[in-house]
């Protein structure tokens, strides 16, 4: 009688070997750095489709793929903030002279500042605080207010399937809303 050893899935193995972290690592860097499912896979040298299965069965990879898209948000949302408050850098330039005595390289370095970009901010205040900071928020709270008072009427797609082409479906929209309209 032979015995036949566990077979271990890709998970398990990277386990056993101990690489297991190293390889939630490189998910998580991957995923920050936008690079798609089917290159994390070629990286981690495995298939887009054992990737998909081991993200189903192992919440510790998916974890990982959450992690990943967190930091890029996070990254991306620390670059809008730069962006709108304005920032130093720092410009390097090598320049490549030409004398009599051979070719003599020359470092610049310039400190620049990037002004604050004001629809950056608008953006992050809009986001961060809310409605107060919406450019709309005047054409948000007439919606808000119609709605509320029944005064609007939204079209419905099951009334759709009953007209047979588009002009048919703004005619019959807007013979619904001057009729609510005329009941007020």
């Amino acid at each position: 009688m032979v015995l036949v050893g566990k077979q271990f899935d890709t998970f398990e193995q990277w386990e056993k070997d101990s690489i297991l972290e190293e390889k939630i690592a490189t998910i998580q860097e991957l995923v920050s750095q936008r690079i798609v499912q089917s290159k994390i896979a070629d990286a981690l040298g495995i298939s887009e489709k054992t990737l998909i299965k081991m993200k189903q069965l192992h919440p510790r990879i998916n974890q990982a793929f959450v992690n990943g898209d967190t930091e890029l948000e996070s990254k991306l949302v620390d670059a809008i903030y730069q962006r709108a408050v304005g920032m130093e850098y720092e410009e390097i330039q090598t320049i490549i002279e030409e004398t009599k005595t051979g070719t003599k390289k020359r470092i610049v370095k310039s400190k620049k500042k990037a002004l604050p970009d004001f629809n950056a901010a608008k953006y992050l205040l809009a986001i961060k605080f809310g409605r107060k900071y919406n450019e709309k928020k005047d054409i948000i709270a007439i919606m808000e207010k119609r709605a509320s008072k029944g005064d609007d009427v939204w079209f419905n797609e099951a009334l759709s399937d009953e007209l047979s082409d588009k002009d048919d479906q703004i005619e019959k929209a807007t013979m619904i809303r001057s009729q609510k309209s005329k009941v007020m």
